[in-house]
């Protein structure tokens, strides 16, 4: 066979190929697919310094996609209680040796659990937790116990990232310093309310000690 023609028909079969590859994409309702990492430049904090890695303390991360329209201006943070982001359409853990990173999930699919298809424009939001409080989001929604946590525990969130593309053909980053993309966060950490007593006596009686000693 003459090799020009060898390699145009090459090329032709994988031109099909991925035709056929993208019309069973959308067939089966792949609506998006996220690299969901961070880099040296969008690192996690926990309490202000880069969060443990995932053998020192385990963190659990997730991402909350909504229709683009929800948020109409940038650097907004949402409450943990918003209805809204309630729907956690991939999760994520710290990374085993680096601080401050999540592990590489590529090729993510976070449209389909929504309803989002291929060239939506989504708006999104990553929380992260210390993995005490549970394995999913709604567990540790329940350990927070809207912020009178039933455990010791981190939480944070992100602000949210304005009209994401989302496309199947292409993995999009979720981190960066796009318009479109967030940047690094910080979780605290919240004490139980039975702690928060203990140390609201403990201070009390240091504070009655220390009046006695001046009298």
């Amino acid at each position: 066979m003459n090799p020009l023609r060898w390699r145009q028909d090459s090329m032709k079969k994988i031109l099909i190929s991925f035709a056929l590859l993208v019309a069973c994409l959308d067939a089966l309702g792949v609506g998006g697919l996220v690299n969901f990492a961070n880099s040296p430049t969008t690192l996690i904090s926990a309490d202000g310094v880069p969060m443990p890695i995932y053998g020192t303390q385990p963190f659990i991360f997730a991402i909350f996609v909504a229709p683009a329209t929800t948020v109409a201006t940038t650097g907004i943070t949402p409450l943990f209680s918003d209805p809204v982001w309630q729907l956690a359409v991939g999760y994520n853990t710290n990374n085993a040796t680096v601080p401050g990173r999540i592990n590489t999930r590529s090729n993510l699919d976070v449209g389909t659990a929504g309803g989002f298809g291929d060239g939506d424009q989504v708006d999104f939001i990553v929380r992260g937790w210390s993995a005490n409080a549970g394995g999913t989001w709604a567990e540790a929604k329940t350990s927070w116990n809207d912020g009178a946590p039933l455990m010791p525990m981190f939480i944070g969130s992100s602000t949210v990232g304005n009209d994401f593309y989302l496309s199947f053909e292409f993995t999009t980053r979720v981190f960066g310093s796009g318009l479109s993309q967030i940047a690094g966060f910080n979780m605290v950490s919240v004490p139980e309310p039975s702690m928060l007593a203990l140390v609201g006596l403990s201070a009390s009686a240091l504070w009655l000690s220390r009046r006695r000693v001046l009298r």
